[in-house]
């Protein structure tokens, strides 16, 4: 074959918009072994002095690129913090100087052993969260690698190409993205990741395109091949001919275009064209996200994840910590609101301090309410928090991943006791703050009925509730085919969850990846869900959706979609009628 000519087409993940044409830097970013030698005993201090400087110097260099990325890109810049955790861990720094002592071996090679077994380990493991941990650590082993080399400097993490170009490695980590000279590095492509990832949202923040997923990456990315990427659907391009080339122009005119158009939809409320009015608010991961979901006119925060607090810590976080991160977002979120989850980690995400050994089976252990309702002193602290929030702002508050009648009438005792207990220290809380479940597998659906009875408000999370129905797994890519959002069970589902609601004088909303999809909103509507929550980026897309649909409409396209029997079926009905209302958003 012919590199120099033939064009050829890789697909992936398109987690940061636009489109790049430029030469190809492929970067090697593989962790190079230090060599390993012997040291004296006397030598010992002197080694423990070495890694004190030179993590010393790491943390310099993380909080000067935090401090860019926070005039950059504000909060985002927390995403560092994690970094900086991995500096102070005085578990890891012992192991690694037990083994200086021990072995009497050079600081570079214990601080490679160590590290690069905890690296390993989280490579092997088939949760996403962890392999992205994994690139963090391994980025911050290669900082204090090359400053542990006399006069290695900030220069050691640089990257040194000097004309505009798209990078391509296996992976990047935050801290590396923020490093990208952005006049220079113009897109990134990688072989892993995925939307939610940290590097993810930091290229997003500073606007860099990027596509990551490509998993044929190696051996078609050449340094100096002309690329041409497409952030928006996740295609690269290696010698793109010249009527690729012209296509992808016209694409990137008709986005800024539509991009325009939907600017003028911020200020406006999401109402189906015979004055049906639907919330749609905001899914948050962190609270320093708010700002945007402001910016797109979101009507609050429908689902507020709290994991980020527990994750990749020793120990539990204080009660004060959270109640001052979730009043943040019950302020900003006024006057709409925000509904916070309660806790949904499983056990392998948890601070060592409450973990209790590796499960075969995740998905299906000790995972969400499950985790809350055996661990009191820690659910009392988050609902105390929580509660506390509600008094800087509305705040509703949902347990996750609840399976039986049983499970939430005990969470609910534990709201019980709780707020009993603010009361007793004089701390101020709403009284009638609402109540809701996450309906997310089939037996909450089953009897949806008796649930409704119990709380305020549902809302259906379509990413777990398909996931346990189909019996497919979202990271394993060997069935990620069969995950199937209209599948005509889940289709039933969803309407027998709201018909419960309605029986009850309950709302029920969609918080999953089913509630951004525009394909999916005439069906929602149809269902019956009053509520939409979706990711900021697309609060405006499935705003222009909504409004050109007309709820009548919907609700007959239902009846004809119940009467359906394939996926296939039902996905060609919710394309055709996406396209006749609003063919724009589906380029």
């Amino acid at each position: 074959m012919n590199r120099g000519s033939e064009e050829v087409r890789l697909k992936g993940l398109g987690v940061s918009p636009g489109i790049v044409r430029a030469r190809v830097v492929v970067r090697d970013n593989s962790l190079i072994e230090p060599e390993t030698y012997a040291i004296r005993p006397s030598d010992v201090p002197g080694e423990h002095a070495r890694l004190d400087a030179a993590l010393a110097e790491t943390r310099r260099q993380i909080v000067s690129l935090q401090n860019q990325i926070r005039v950059a890109a504000g909060d985002d810049a927390d995403i560092f913090d994690f970094h900086l955790l991995m500096l102070e861990d005085q578990i890891v720094l012992d192991q690694i100087f037990e083994k200086v002592g021990k072995e009497q071996i050079n600081i570079e090679s214990a601080l490679y052993q160590v590290i690069n077994t905890s690296i390993e380990v989280m490579r092997r493991v088939q949760d996403p969260y962890l392999k992205e941990r994994a690139v963090d650590l391994g980025d911050v082993m290669r900082r204090v690698l090359a400053n542990l080399k006399p006069g290695a400097g900030e220069s050691n993490a640089e990257h040194r190409v000097k004309h505009p170009h798209i990078l391509a490695a296996a992976d990047f980590s935050p801290t590396e993205i923020a490093s990208m000279d952005r006049s220079l590095v113009l897109a990134y492509a990688t072989e892993t990741g995925n939307q939610t990832c940290h590097a993810a949202i930091i290229a997003r923040s500073l606007g860099i395109p990027a596509v990551v997923g490509l998993h044929e990456f190696d051996g078609h990315f050449h340094t100096g091949d002309e690329v041409l990427l497409d952030g928006y659907g996740g295609v690269v391009i290696t010698n793109p001919r010249p009527e690729t080339i012209e296509h992808y122009a016209q694409i990137e005119a008709e986005h800024g275009a539509i991009r325009e158009q939907l600017s003028h939809l911020v200020g406006e409320r999401a109402i189906t064209s015979d004055g049906q009015a639907v919330v749609l608010s905001s899914n948050l991961e962190f609270s320093r996200e708010i700002d945007r979901v402001r910016q797109v006119g979101a009507e609050g925060v429908g689902l507020y994840r709290t994991e980020f607090f527990y994750l990749d810590r020793t120990f539990l976080p204080e009660e004060d910590a959270l109640f001052e991160d979730y009043g943040k977002v019950a302020r900003a979120a006024s006057p709409h609101g925000v509904i916070i989850r309660t806790l949904d980690a499983g056990g392998d995400k948890l601070p060592s301090s409450i973990q209790h050994g590796t499960e075969h089976n995740p998905f299906l252990g000790w995972r969400g309410i499950r985790v809350c309702l055996e661990e009191a002193e820690m659910f009392r602290t988050q609902l105390r928090a929580i509660l506390r929030a509600s008094a800087e702002g509305k705040v509703s508050i949902m347990f996750p991943l609840v399976s039986s009648l049983e499970e939430l009438l005990e969470a609910k005792s534990r709201l019980e006791e709780a707020k009993a207990s603010l009361r007793s220290d004089g701390l101020p809380f709403d009284e009638k703050i609402q109540v809701g479940v996450m309906v997310e597998v089939p037996s909450a659906v089953m009897i949806a009925d008796v649930l409704a009875r119990e709380v305020d408000f549902f809302s259906i999370g379509t990413n777990d509730l398909v996931q346990y129905t189909i019996a497919v797994d979202r990271v394993n890519e060997r069935v990620a085919g069969l995950y199937a959002p209209h599948h005509p069970a889940i289709v039933r589902m969803i309407k027998r969850v709201a018909e419960a609601a309605a029986a009850c004088g309950i709302w029920v909303g969609v918080c999953g990846e089913m509630a951004g999809d525009v394909l999916s909103t005439p069906l929602l509507l149809g269902l019956g869900i009053t509520e939409l929550s979706v990711s900021p980026g697309q609060i405006l897309p499935v705003k222009r959706a909504i409004r050109a649909l007309h709820r009548a409409e919907c609700e007959q396209f239902v009846t004809e979609i119940l009467q359906l029997t394939t996926v296939e079926a039902i996905n060609v009905r919710c394309r055709e009628l996406a396209l006749s209302r609003y063919p724009e958003l589906l380029r």
